[in-house]
C-alpha cells in the first residue's frame, strides 16, 4: 500500500475515535463547545477588528468647550439612521471628554420623540417637554447643539425645525432672537449660519 493511502486509512478511524471520546452526538443538531480564547491565531483577531471598523461609521456631534461649539466624531454602527447621532448627542460627553472641558447644554431627560427628513430637505425634530423647560442662554446653546448635529446628517440640508406634541416651536438663534411667525405659518428652519457666533472666537 502506498504511504499516502495508508495515511488516509489511519486518519478515518482516528477521527471517529476522537469524536466518540468527546461525547459528540451523531444527530444533525448543532452542539455548543467551549473554545479557548487563544485557539485562533492573532491574524484572525486583527481581521475581526477590521471587519468591525467596516461595519461602523463616524458622525459629528457638537459640544461646548471654552464657550464655543466644538465637533467631536463619534463611531456609530452602520447603517446610521437620523435619530442615532442625535441620541448619541443626548448622552452627553464621555467622562474623558468631560475631564477635557467638553460640556452639553441639553438637559438630562431630553428625548427624541421623532426625527424625519421632509421633502424640502429640511429635518424635523420632535422633542419631549423636558427640552422646552430650559430658558435663556441654556436654550440658545442647546438649540445650537441640536441644529449643528442634525445638519451634519444630510448634505445640503435646508435647516432644522422643532416640534413639541406635533406643533412647531421656534427656538432662538445664536443671538437669542426668535422669529415672529404669523399665525397659521410655520417657522423658518434654523441653520448652521444662525449659530455662527457660537463657533467663532471674537
Amino acid at each position: 500500500m502506498r504511504p499516502s493511502h495508508l495515511l488516509k486509512v489511519l486518519l478515518v478511524p482516528t477521527a471517529v475515535l476522537i469524536a466518540s471520546s468527546c461525547g459528540l452526538g451523531t444527530d444533525a443538531e448543532p452542539t455548543s463547545l467551549s473554545v479557548p480564547q487563544d485557539v485562533f491565531p492573532a491574524e484572525v483577531s486583527e481581521s475581526s477588528e477590521v471587519n468591525l471598523s467596516a461595519n461602523s461609521t463616524f458622525h459629528p456631534v457638537f459640544f461646548f468647550r471654552d464657550e464655543l461649539l466644538v465637533e467631536i466624531q463619534r463611531r456609530l454602527p452602520a447603517p446610521v439612521f437620523l435619530d442615532e447621532p442625535l441620541n448619541n448627542l443626548l448622552n452627553g460627553p464621555t467622562d474623558i471628554e468631560a475631564e477635557s472641558g467638553y460640556a452639553s447644554a441639553i438637559p438630562a431627560g431630553t428625548a427624541i420623540v421623532d426625527v424625519a427628513l421632509l421633502r424640502n430637505n429640511t429635518i424635523s425634530i420632535h422633542l419631549n417637554q423636558t427640552f422646552f423647560e430650559i430658558e435663556g442662554e441654556q436654550r440658545i446653546r442647546a438649540s445650537a447643539q441640536l441644529v449643528l448635529t442634525a445638519s451634519a446628517l444630510i448634505r445640503d440640508t435646508q435647516g432644522v425645525v422643532f416640534f413639541l406634541e406635533g406643533k412647531p416651536v421656534q427656538l432662538p438663534n445664536g443671538e437669542g432672537l426668535i422669529e415672529e411667525v404669523p399665525e397659521g405659518r410655520s417657522p423658518s428652519p434654523l441653520t448652521v449660519d444662525d449659530y455662527v457666533t457660537l463657533t467663532m472666537r471674537g
